[in-house]
């Protein structure tokens, strides 16, 4: 199964490119297996004999393999499937697959800024500009947080985020509280990116599980208990059919014979 706008049509022509072809037959040696000359030929063999791939809905499509070994066949069928199905959760084209790359994007961007801000911090506290444990810094965080996780999209958490805030708000009435603003703007930065990357990082990994889900194998390949071929109830009822016709031949000949027919008309 898989999602749109790729869906089964798209995914049956990735299937058939000449990129995954070229790994079934170096993973299985098909060249050899099929006899071949070359790569080439190889390719072309496995496409028009050996592989068809059957739309069965705008979603869903059946990957089938023939072979003279069944478990041979199920082990194409399901390589192929599993190169298809990295190759179009990899490529971001699905509509899950292009939000994911674009959390991804903020979240590595937010990384990058988170880790400027704490050098900035940490170089403030080793000069004795800042000091951690003042309110104002626990004032700045709870904002600076709640920010961060509303810029993220993240609503899971707010309340807590809020408690937290009223609760530093309380201990800090009537002291006085105050950051430069450069100094206010380095711990804001930190705090900032660190609840944004956090919430950033929660999305990626939901995202990244429904980006997985939009091309699913709902069914592996498994050793057929038949053959598909020859079929053998047509084998058996074209005997039958050819012994029977040869009867009839045989008796018409005797018919003949007997009656003189056959004999005379030899003569004739």
């Amino acid at each position: 199964m898989v999602a749109q706008p790729v869906g089964a049509k798209g995914a049956a022509m990735m299937l058939e490119s000449d990129s995954i072809l070229q790994q079934a037959v170096d993973k299985f040696d098909l060249v050899k297996r099929y006899k071949r000359e070359g790569v080439r030929e190889t390719k072309l063999e496995l496409l028009n004999t050996y592989l068809k791939v059957n739309v069965v809905k705008d979603l869903s499509l059946e990957i089938v393999v023939l072979d003279s070994d069944p478990e041979m066949a199920a082990k194409i069928a399901n390589f192929l499937a599993e190169v298809a199905r990295k190759q179009i959760v990899n490529a971001r084209i699905t509509d899950e697959g292009r939000k994911l790359y674009v959390l991804q994007g903020r979240l590595a961007a937010s990384k990058e800024q988170l880790q400027l801000a704490e050098k900035d911090v940490r170089g403030d506290i080793q000069s004795g500009r800042l000091r951690l444990d003042s309110i104002a810094v626990q004032m700045v965080s709870g904002f600076a947080s709640l920010e961060g996780m509303l810029a993220a999209g993240g609503t899971s958490n707010l309340d807590s985020a809020l408690m937290q805030i009223k609760m530093e708000l309380a201990q800090a009435s009537g002291e006085s509280v105050s950051l430069s603003p450069d100094l206010f703007t380095e711990v804001r930065n930190v705090y900032y990116h660190r609840a944004l990357s956090k919430e950033l990082a929660r999305q990626v990994q939901q995202a990244d599980l429904m980006a997985s889900q939009d091309v699913q194998v709902l069914v592996e390949a498994t050793p057929p208990l038949e053959k598909s071929s020859p079929k053998r109830g047509i084998i058996v009822a074209l005997s039958l059919l050819i012994g029977l016709v040869l009867s009839i031949l045989l008796a018409l000949l005797q018919q003949l014979r007997r009656d003189g027919r056959f004999d005379s008309s030899l003569g004739k």
